[in-house]
């Protein structure tokens, strides 16, 4: 019932070329291990078992990926509610399972049969056979029961993180993203421990397999008890993973939870609450409470959730290389740290602020002063972005060769740099007109939001990258070091007195420009038509 089912769409001319792409995909792998094979036989060449240990482990990760998607996907489309009512929740689970199983690895254990078979005969070994189909086929169902394990799993996740079950799809992305950045710099050797991690996973149990599929092999010098050990994996790790899965799902499934709790979240914006603990001798209540509705938004659908992560996160990414590199965190990549951050969170919050409020804007244009919305929204993006930003600066900081002193001034300065931006984006937000706002899907969810659409928002975007680079320049150009040596042989002072200098001057410079933005936004605001 749940195991085989045709897709729409696909006509049967589709198929047949799918089955002959199959089928010829088949016969090349065939050829082509028999020759390697015999090549092998022939001591013409030579194995590497060690990296492909590593590369087990890796695929076994990937594969576990590429089946929790698939699972996901299928839970999904299933009417979970119906189909309890006449099967039981291992039937279910099951039935999943060799859904997943049939769609995503059945197809290619054609190429991996015909594959073993040739290999088996160039070798002069037909068990290895066998070997490599058991090998291989319980490698993918253990990743397909780890994944659905996984998958189950996450339904247990506490309501009061249920921010993370609402972003899971954009979630999924930003860690693929952050796994591509430490992977770039274990690849470039940036990591001490990249040895001891490549030595890990050619240890791993799962990289036994490799053992396994090549045991019968004489010509390869495999050892024998990891190939049994491997056998053990598959058969208590199998068996094992379905009856965790079954028992996890049957605990989630089984919760009558209401759907409502985790998406609805009301949440009064007047009351007393953490934020006005935090802020309310310091802001009046109508900026208080437009920063309290965008968080409410935020916490619901996270408009500015890829405008402080996909920047920071490419320019993050190129920091990291050059402190690998060179084994240290100069000052001018600790400013670097906090002028990306900071960009994030001006191009997050402030960037689509009209956007954010289209649903409501005619209301708010006549219940909020200018002032207080364009304060509430700087609010807003201030006390959400600069802790993590001056967290990320000053730890890096106390790694790298800075003083404290300075150190702490850097950071200092990035709180500035994220009040800038965050002004700077919301007076360029503001020059968005009411009728160039359009509806769009949010990424990598069903959900709707509103926003510019063109190139117009891609420049605005780097206008507000722009305006904060020629705020932290100065900053910046002291921070070179040739700068820094000219300075402190024309000025006769010490280094570390210069660049703190430089970044005082950074933060009178920020602070200006805030004001200056504000007062701009408020211009705008006051004088916004609805047409």
């Amino acid at each position: 019932m749940l195991c085989a089912r045709r897709k729409r769409g696909r006509s049967r001319g589709l198929h047949l070329v799918l089955g002959i792409a199959l089928i010829a995909l088949s016969i090349g792998c065939g050829v082509g291990a028999y020759a390697f094979g015999a090549a092998m036989y022939r001591d013409l060449l030579a194995l590497d078992l060690e990296s492909m240990r590593m590369g087990a482990t890796v695929g076994f990760l990937t594969a576990i990926v590429v089946f929790a998607q698939a699972t996901s996907r299928r839970l999904e489309r299933a009417e979970t509610d119906l189909l309890l009512t006449t099967v039981t929740t291992r039937e279910f689970v099951v039935g999943i399972g060799l859904a997943v199983y049939s769609r995503v690895a059945l197809p290619w254990l054609a190429p991996v049969c015909s594959g073993a078979v040739g290999f088996a005969i160039g070798v002069r070994s037909p068990a290895t056979a066998a070997a490599i189909v058991v090998a291989v086929s319980g490698f993918l169902a253990l990743a397909a029961v780890v994944s659905a394990v996984g998958v189950f799993a996450w339904g247990l996740v506490p309501a009061r993180v249920t921010v993370l079950v609402r972003q899971r799809s954009v979630l999924r992305y930003v860690l693929i993203g952050v796994g591509g950045l430490i992977a770039s710099v274990v690849a470039g050797g940036g990591l001490p421990p990249f040895d001891r991690v490549a030595e890990i996973a050619r240890r791993a149990p799962i990289a036994w397999l490799v053992d396994l599929g090549l045991i019968a092999v004489p010509e390869i010098d495999t050892v024998s008890r990891r190939g049994l050990g491997a056998l053990v994996v598959l058969a208590v790790g199998i068996p094992g993973g379905v009856i965790a899965a079954v028992a996890i799902a049957d605990r989630v499934l089984g919760e009558e939870a209401d759907a409502a709790e985790l998406t609805a979240g009301s949440r009064s914006l007047v009351g007393d609450g953490l934020s006005r603990r935090l802020f309310g001798r310091y802001v009046s209540r109508p900026a208080l409470t437009v920063a309290r509705k965008r968080w409410v938004q935020e916490w619901r659908v996270s408009v500015a959730f890829f405008g402080m992560i996909c920047f920071p996160l490419f320019g993050l990414t190129g920091i990291t290389l050059y402190t690998s590199t060179v084994r240290d965190v100069p000052p001018l990549a600790l400013v670097s740290i906090g002028f990306v951050c900071a960009t994030g969170v001006g191009q997050g919050f402030g960037s689509e602020v009209l956007g954010a409020e289209y649903p409501v804007l005619p209301m708010t244009l006549t219940s909020a002063s200018g002032r207080e919305f364009v304060r509430g929204t700087v609010l807003a993006a201030v006390a959400v972005g600069a802790p993590p930003t001056a967290l990320l600066t000053l730890g890096a900081g106390l790694v790298g060769s800075v003083g404290v002193l300075e150190a702490v001034l850097i950071t200092v300065a990035s709180v500035a740099w994220c009040c800038c931006s965050a002004a700077v984006a919301t007076a360029l937000g503001m020059d968005v007109r009411y009728r160039d706002i359009y509806p769009m899907p949010y990424p990598f969810t069903s959900a709707m939001i509103y926003g510019e659409i063109g190139r117009a928002s891609f420049i605005r975007l780097g206008l507000i990258g722009v305006a904060l680079a020629a705020v932290c320049l100065p900053a910046v150009v002291a921070s070179v070091p040739a700068v820094t040596e000219a300075a402190t042989a024309v000025l006769g002072v010490p280094a570390p007195l210069v660049r703190s200098a430089a970044v005082l001057l950074t933060i009178g410079i920020a602070l200006a420009v805030s004001r200056a933005a504000i007062d701009r936004a408020v211009e705008s605001y006051a004088e916004y038509t609805l047409r």
